[in-house]
């Protein structure tokens, strides 16, 4: 995931864009952001660290570029949080957590309607209802849809077709900086 940074309300922006996600995460999809004071920000999406993969042959018998939509079937996303609590210094720092212990998706995820597959169900299961809020003391939640649950999120050999769920789930971080500077850090939710 990258970002580009704008002062001025988007009616300029920066033309070199800064990498958010850890380099070991490949792959990246359905990205969510909101913002808290200046330079407090949260980012959540689905990405890979299978960097393995690239390069092998995706579901269309093509080299892997990373594509989300293409991947392979032993390919495993995740839900990521990366926040920032200084987005717009010159260095600014940002951390990620993995937030799913186990995949949210298994193999391909579509990312065009119109070009779905059947791989074991519809992989159009997770559709692209991922969000991502801050409350008013500043603290990040996220909604998504979890495709690999029951048997698939407790089993090693996961393949895209136990990936098929459309679980609605919620994360939300339960202690830590808030991205309203005022309030300091969040005690643990209870």
């Amino acid at each position: 995931v990258y970002m580009s940074r704008s002062t001025n309300s988007g009616e300029t922006w920066e033309q070199t864009s800064i990498r958010i996600s850890p380099s070991a995460v490949i792959s990246t999809v359905f990205p969510q952001v909101d913002a808290g004071d200046p330079g407090r920000i949260a980012v959540t999406y689905l990405g890979s660290e299978n960097a393995s993969e690239l390069n092998q042959s995706d579901i269309d018998g093509e080299p892997w570029d990373g594509n989300a939509h293409y991947a392979p079937s032993n390919v495993s996303y995740y839900l990521y949080i990366t926040y920032s609590l200084n987005a717009l210094d010159p260095v600014p720092v940002f951390h990620t957590v993995r937030v799913s212990p186990d995949p949210v998706q298994v193999g391909s995820i579509c990312l065009n309607s119109g070009d779905c597959r059947d791989i074991g169900g519809s992989n159009r299961n997770l559709l692209d209802f991922n969000d991502l809020h801050i409350d008013l003391e500043g603290r990040v939640y996220v909604a998504f849809a979890d495709g690999c649950t029951d048997s698939c999120a407790t089993g090693n050999n996961s393949t895209p077709e136990d990936s098929r769920s459309r679980l609605g789930s919620v994360y939300f971080l339960g202690s830590g900086p808030s991205l309203f500077e005022s309030v300091g850090d969040l005690a643990e939710f209870e």
